[in-house]
């Protein structure tokens, strides 16, 4: 133990490591060995943050490695370990092709060096790991978050997402991986097994998500947190797992609250699966020289007998499978959550409406200007050449690294406030500037897809069932120009402002001194929010600034709270129909 510790209380400490540590001698008192944890499987060693006043579990398994012939399979529990679980240290993303929205070379850090992981396959196919953040403190039953990572089901990591700055408001904060892409959802009747089993629909993914809720249901109140408070949250395709875990027939209550930031598209069916397989199989046959194009591979794996074809995709290494897919770009994006009526209902929208589902309150966020993420197309750089602008930005000093809308957008987009024109097609391009381009012809979806899907389907069906629903709208565009046109309130831009983790955030360029005041105030009243909506399924507190009422389908009534500030303070008000 570090000496300074039995200093006189008397004498003034300047140090500030001095101070942390002193505090959390104090907070500690009594608490033998906090981070080292017993678990259903063994015993688990964590570290200490003094600076963040955390304890950090990073690296636990909640499953075996799903390799060699577990690959496409369920996931299994962890076999039991005997020696104390080093688990200081993130464990690798899964598998997935690098890109500005994944993990760096060391799994965890984006900066410059993540551009030379594009389309270059990264993570492990020993990937099923979570991570668990709590305050350094001694209190017991905290409510839980567990964070679904977003990234169209085939990017991102839970060492993404750091939760530090939320839990010391006495939560606990889970972050998982899991499987991604077609390693996750791969649907082929060659892929089967024989009698009932959850696993032949192809939703390898979302089974993995119901075995982390387990194991963190049946082993969080040993971290302090109460099994009976847990919050699901995700964002963009982590939010349609949240929606597919509340109407999931294999979920046995596994959480209590549900928190849906920008959902896009829920789910696909097995018909779609099937053409994506077929797909990708004809491209491994060209892959392996055993065909020289599609025509002939298909002719080629017609007189193939289902062994034969489950063999030839279990030899295949990950990265041969992912390079396949990109150099297709039907293939690029893997259907996600079939509906199999197993893992799934056959219809989910019915299972809702007829209760049939895991009835709790929800929480649905959206930003204004979701489409400035899928915009790729509308610019004159591509992703590591935005990402170099983007990293090397200097937010403090803008003009010492000077950027003009001309050096990002087409210039058929410019100006950028030019209103709506025209259609998105790709032969009679003809549309507005890039703001109208953003909300309408975004590459993969649009701001408008985003509010739809919300307004007109998720939001009306669950309020017919749940009294509890809380929406918002996120609007903060304070950064210095050009990102304030660029991104502004971006798809993904919210998820820093609600876990308060400004350094790690995607957008982080846009972050100034100047602009620090207002972000800062309204983080904190939307971390608040969470963490009250976590506690109780009410997001309000006396902080808000306005009562944040529930959703409601009539006319005239409430919607959403809108969220916004200018550089000094929050702006908060109460939006209506």
């Amino acid at each position: 133990m570090d000496r300074r510790i039995h200093t006189p209380m008397r004498f003034v400490f300047k140090a500030h490591g001095i101070v942390t540590l002193l505090l959390a001698t104090l907070l500690l008192a009594g608490c033998k060995a906090p981070q080292m944890v017993q678990t259903e499987y063994g015993k688990v060693k964590g570290s200490l943050d003094l600076d963040q006043r955390t304890i950090q579990w990073l690296g636990i398994p909640y499953a075996q490695p799903p390799l060699g012939a577990l690959r496409w399979q369920a996931p299994l529990a962890p076999d039991p370990w005997d020696t104390p679980l080093q688990a200081t240290d993130y464990r690798p993303a899964c598998m997935q092709l690098g890109s500005m929205y994944g993990p760096g070379p060391d799994g965890v850090s984006q900066d410059l060096s993540l551009q030379d992981t594009f389309d270059q396959p990264v993570g492990s196919e020993d990937c099923l790991y979570l991570n668990i953040q709590r305050p350094l403190n001694a209190k017991q039953d905290l409510p839980v978050i567990v964070y679904l990572h977003g990234g169209s089901h085939i990017y991102g990591a839970g060492s993404l997402y750091d939760g530090s700055r939320l839990v010391q408001d006495d939560v606990i904060f889970v972050s998982v991986n899991y499987r991604l892409g077609l390693l996750g959802w791969l649907h082929h009747p060659a892929l089967k097994t024989a009698g009932p089993n959850p696993a032949n629909s192809g939703n390898f993914g979302s089974l993995d998500l119901l075995q982390a809720l387990t194991f963190i249901q049946n082993n969080i109140a040993a971290f302090g947190g109460d099994p009976d408070n847990i919050t699901l949250m995700g964002q963009s395709a982590g939010a349609s797992h949240v929606f597919s875990m509340m109407v999931s027939p294999l979920n046995n209550n596994l959480f209590q609250r549900a928190i849906l930031l920008s959902p896009g598209l829920l789910n696909q069916s097995l018909d779609t699966g099937l053409v994506y397989a077929t797909g990708l199989l004809q491209t491994l046959v060209i892959l392996n020289g055993l065909a020289p194009d599609p025509d002939t591979a298909a002719t080629f794996l017609a007189d193939k007998d289902a062994t034969w074809i489950r063999e030839f995709l279990y030899g295949q290494d990950a990265g041969t499978l992912l390079n396949a897919t990109a150099l297709v770009p039907e293939l690029r994006i893997a259907p996600a959550i079939f509906l199999d009526g197993e893992v799934q209902p056959g219809d989910p929208f019915a299972a809702v409406a007829s209760g049939q589902f895991n009835n709790v309150p929800v929480m649905m966020g959206i930003t204004s200007e979701e489409g400035k993420l899928f915009t790729q197309n509308g610019m004159v750089v591509d992703s590591a050449a935005l990402w170099t602008l983007m990293l090397t930005f200097d937010a403090e000093d803008p003009s010492a690294t000077p950027i003009t809308l001309e050096d990002i957008v087409q210039p058929t987009l410019l100006p950028p406030d030019r209103p709506q024109q025209g259609s998105c097609g790709e032969e009679d391009f003809i549309v507005g500037g890039y703001n109208d381009f953003a909300n309408r012809c975004g590459a993969l979806a649009t701001t408008d897809l985003f509010q739809r899907l919300q307004d007109t389907a998720l939001l009306p069906l669950l309020s017919s069932q749940q009294q509890q629903l809380y929406a918002y709208q996120w609007r903060w565009n304070q950064q210095p120009f050009p990102w304030n046109i660029i991104h502004g309130a971006v798809h993904g831009g919210d998820i820093g402002f609600l876990l308060g983790s400004f350094d790690a955030a995607l957008f982080n360029n846009g972050y100034s001194s100047q602009n620090r005041p207002g972000r800062e105030d309204l983080s904190s009243a939307m971390r608040t929010s969470l963490v009250q909506f976590a506690r109780t399924g009410n997001p309000n507190h006396d902080g808000l600034g306005d009562t944040w009422q529930t959703w409601s389908p009539l006319p005239g009534a409430a919607k959403r709270i809108l969220f916004d500030a200018d550089d000094q303070q929050k702006q908060i008000s109460m939006q209506y129909e």
